[in-house]
């Protein structure tokens, strides 16, 4: 292992440069090599390490730091000694060392010798000595004094100040490198077997950097810097390049008449060494010939090219330069913005840092000019800024090329060498804010009237990625061709484009969703949910209604899949008074008026239904016997305004949704016949009728695994599970919850997962497997966390608070439920009266009877709202556990029965139902009334 201090901080390894990053652990390899070979005690590392700010205990903290270092190290290169550490590496090993040692040995040598020795040594200060930062200030000021003794010295041979004349032609780096370990590596290993490597990406992401930082460890590079170069001159740059670096004595004195090419070739005709043509990009066709005539003529010759596109030569192997990981980026800005003025990042500027670090796709270059601005702005003011990051980002360093001094040019200077088409396209990427599908980039190029190829040509030019089936651009990339459409005047009808193939891409792959390439589907949907919503606002601020229904007909599907009412609702409200005279003003309009069904009841709010507006559509729809969501509208349409028109006081909204006849449900599409038994299964469900809920799912499941749909399979499955828990087969229910779990995972949101998982561990419950019944909730409530989902978390909440009660802990249950994430207030009814009926419970095992009284009337009345019969059902039993402890058992018993009734039989699987009946017995008159207040009198709860 050898360590490079000099121009930067580099640790070589066999297998390429090791990683090694945080200040702590590069401080503690620092000190170690200043005395490599040697024991270095820890009260020694410890001053060195925390000159100011000690840690508490310093011997653990070098541990810490030591078992992190080890990791990235070589086995046996940090060893532990008696009183300290010792480094097995040779002070040969370690630049400055082995530096020192040839400025003492200069010191001691006759002044024969001495030049020579000196000269050695200044061959090694190929830049300023990299130094961890403060408590390390001795060691650059001993190397400092060192090399002006070995100047001196080298001074007093007029051999030396001969030499002094062809300085090194590898500039030295004028700060540290910041991460690329395993970049390096890379290039390391491509010129171990290639001739040619380029190194190809953006601009600013830091190509050329790396390029010298390799060309530094060849023993005989030559560096070509082509960016002042314009066509024709290519050959004269090269040829002036190697004068520079080749004597002259050891080539051969050019003649009268002989070309640039042919001195070049001259020059190093049987010599090794590493070229580096930096920057081709600009004269990209003429650098691919002069590398292809340099390999042709010289077989030792190694090329390593820089540039923003490929060289095209045969044999070209290649290095992408992409942005800096996170971690680095962020350690590249906080060291700039130190250096810009003279203080860290603070531990409250710690988060802003790290958002610009992101908002600039870390790209050094940018978090370079960011970080300079640090010296007149905060953080903060800059994070701002970032709204306009072009007007921000200039002022970069005087000495440095031009388009390297704001982040504008830095990106003209890609865009001049771009064809009219490539600029429309990247000016058209620019309103893709999830980038475009590779599958979809056919489509949009033809609906701009350009080639094909268009958005492959960008990649090439570094100013687009192909990852993962997308064509995407870096956010600062994506701006400035925002900026560049702004400018042009085209912006509307580019943005008109993108809607309208959004919009025809939506509608095609609405078609999957429906069978069994749903997951394709969804994927594609949720790939493009950013593009979607653009396209929605466009319309939206144009006014385009026909693009704008023909995209939330395409949307719909996927937001009654995903329960995402906030954007089905406000996408169909805009569009509820279009002509019924399409399919997809029928679907837009007939799945408005069902989900103002479905969300009416959300905190607590009435179901809301319109209908006449209803029976138009309703009638509407059957012009489309065809299309599968019309032909399901049409019939659960009909179905509801009969039931709004019937519906009474003392009967839920949800009753008459029955299971159709056979007869009715052939001339469906099977699809669709699926959907209505689901639906007739859940109404079932709701409303207790047991029977009618096992016909319905299991017609539901057969249909749905019939035409392949995964979806659909799942939620029949979900009925089916419960109808199995209400007649106590548990084990059956559950291997049907876990199946579905599998089915479900990609498809539904972590919301909806959640849900499913509670509604297994409520089946673990019953069936007394507590323990594991915690496993799962513990899942759960990772997969909640880490998605930051508030609804996941009420989930958790109640299935945890389930297991408590059912194991007796009423402590740890009301703390279950004090977990639940605040503002649950717009969570479904059915959810907020169960976590009432958990407390209830839970309150009733303290003995705190007079708390539980309020709980489970507010429980109870909320339940009510939501006509949903198992709902009730729970409400009653646990009103029946109430009544019981207050020593009302005749109330208690007709409690119970109420519950009985409501769910459609007595449930034996629940423990608390069981016990009741057993203690109590129970009475199921049939005929009792279900309005609210009726059911109020009977519990005695007013």
């Amino acid at each position: 292992m050898q360590l490079r201090f000099f121009g930067g901080f580099v640790v070589d390894t066999d297998d390429g440069p090791a990683a090694v990053r945080g200040r702590g652990q590069e401080a503690l390899l620092f000190r170690l090599a200043i005395d490599a070979g040697t024991v270095v005690s820890y009260r020694t590392l410890a001053d060195d390490l925390w000159p100011h700010d000690p840690p508490d205990d310093p011997r653990a903290a070098l541990q810490s730091l030591a078992s992190r270092l080890r990791r990235e190290l070589p086995d046996g290169v940090l060893v532990a000694a008696p009183g300290g550490y010792r480094p097995h590496v040779d002070r040969q090993d370690v630049d400055i060392t082995r530096f020192q040692d040839l400025v003492l040995r200069a010191r001691q040598a006759p002044e024969t010798e001495a030049a020579a020795l000196a000269r050695d040594a200044l061959n090694l200060w190929v830049g300023e000595p990299w130094t961890p930062g403060d408590g390390f200030e001795w060691v650059s000021a001993d190397l400092h004094a060192d090399v002006a003794h070995a100047r001196r010295l080298a001074a007093r041979s007029v051999a030396e100040s001969t030499e002094l004349s062809n300085p090194a032609t590898v500039p030295a780096a004028a700060t540290p490198l910041v991460g690329r370990t395993d970049e390096l590596a890379l290039i390391h290993e491509q010129l171990q077997t290639e001739r040619l490597v380029t190194l190809i990406g953006p601009g600013g992401a830091g190509k050329t950097t790396l390029a010298l930082e390799t060309a530094r460890r060849a023993p005989d590079a030559i560096v070509v810097a082509l960016a002042p170069v314009a066509s024709g001159d290519l050959w004269s740059a090269v040829s002036g390049a190697v004068g520079r670096t080749v004597r002259v004595a050891e080539s051969t004195a050019p003649s009268g008449g002989v070309s640039a090419r042919e001195r070049v070739f001259e020059a190093l005709a049987g010599r090794a060494a590493l070229m580096l043509l930096d920057n081709c990009e600009h004269v990209v066709d003429e650098a691919a010939s002069v590398a292809h005539d340099l390999l042709q003529a010289l077989p030792k010759l190694r090329l390593l090219a820089t540039s923003r596109e490929p060289l095209g030569v045969v044999g070209e192997a290649f290095v992408p330069i992409g942005p800096l990981p996170r971690e680095d980026a962020d350690e590249l800005f906080a060291r700039r913005v130190r250096a810009a003025r003279a203080t860290g990042v603070s531990d409250e500027e710690r988060a802003v840092a790290v958002r610009i670090a992101e908002r600039l796709d870390g790209l050094p270059l940018a978090l370079e000019l960011a970080a300079a601005k640090a010296r007149t702005l905060t953080l903060a003011e800059i994070d701002a800024g970032l709204a306009d990051r072009f007007a921000l980002l200039t002022g970069g360093p005087r000495t440095a090329e031009s388009r390297h001094r704001t982040l504008r040019a830095l990106i003209d200077w890609s865009w001049e060498t771009l064809s009219v088409d490539e600029r429309c396209a990247l000016q058209a990427m620019a309103v893709f804010p999830d980038g475009i599908g590779v599958a979809d980039a056919d489509a949009v190029a033809d609906a701009l009237g350009l080639g094909r190829a268009v958005f492959e040509s960008l990649v090439e030019r570094s100013l687009a990625r192909r990852s993962a089936g997308r064509f995407q651009m870096l956010e600062t990339v994506r701006e400035y061709g925002a900026e560049r459409l702004r400018e042009s005047g085209d912006e509307a009808r580019i943005r008109e484009t993108e809607a309208r193939v959004m919009a025809d891409c939506a509608n095609s792959h609405d078609g999957l969703l429906r069978g069994p390439r749903v997951r394709e589907a969804l994927a594609w949907f949720d790939g493009n949910e950013e593009n979607l919503a653009a396209a929605l606002r466009n319309c939206a601020t144009t006014n385009d209604l026909q693009t704008g229904l023909a995209l939330t007909r395409g949307c719909l599907w996927v937001w009654m899949l995903r329960e995402r009412f906030d954007d089905l609702v406000p996408a169909t409200i805009r569009h509820r008074s279009v002509p019924l005279d399409s399919e997809a003003a029928v679907v837009v309009r007939g799945l408005a008026l069902i989900a103002g069904l479905m969300v009416g009841t959300r905190g607590g709010g009435s179901p809301e239904f319109d209908e006449d507006a209803a029976m138009l559509v309703a009638a509407a729809a059957a012009r489309y016997p065809a299309s599968e969501l019309a032909a399901t509208v049409s019939p659960i349409l009909t179905r509801a305004a009969t039931m709004w028109r019937a519906r009474t006081t003392t009967q839920p909204w949800s009753r008459s949704i029955r299971l159709p006849e056979a007869s009715e449900l052939a001339p469906l599409p099977r699809w669709s016949q699926g959907l209505i038994c689901l639906l007739a299964a859940v109404a079932a469900q709701n409303d207790g009728d047991l029977e009618a809920e096992g016909a319905a799912s299991l017609r539901a499941l057969e249909t749905f695994r019939e035409v392949g749909d995964e979806w659909g399979t799942a939620f029949a499955s979900l009925v089916r599970a419960d109808w199995f828990t209400a007649h106590g087969e548990l084990e059956q229910a559950l291997t049907i919850l876990d199946d579905c779990r599998h089915s479900l995972e990609g498809l539904v949101s972590v919301a909806d997962l959640a849900q499913q998982g509670g509604q297994a561990v409520l089946v673990l419950v019953r069936m007394g497997r507590i323990d594991e019944a915690r496993e799962r909730v513990e899942v759960m409530r990772r997969a909640a966390a880490e998605q930051s989902s508030a609804a996941a978390l009420l989930h958790v909440g109640l299935a945890s608070a389930a297991i408590e009660v059912a194991a007796q802990n009423p402590a740890a249950a009301l703390e279950s439920i004090a977990s639940i994430p605040p503002g649950d207030e717009m969570a479904p009814a059915q959810f907020r009266a169960l976590v009432q009926f958990l407390r209830t419970e839970a309150l009733l095992q303290q003995a705190r009877l007079e708390d539980a009284r309020a709980t489970i009337a507010q429980g109870f009345a909320q339940a009510l709202t939501t006509a949903d019969q198992p709902v009730i059902a729970w409400g009653a039993r646990t009103a029946a556990l109430w009544l019981e402890c207050a020593g009302r058992a005749d109330d208690a018993r007709r409690a119970l029965g109420l519950s009985i009734r409501v769910r459609g039989r007595l449930d034996t699987s629940d423990p608390v139902v069981r016990g009741l009946h057993e203690r109590l017995g129970a009475e199921t008159d049939a005929d009792a009334p279900l309005d609210a207040e009726a059911l109020c009198a009977l519990l005695g709860l007013g």
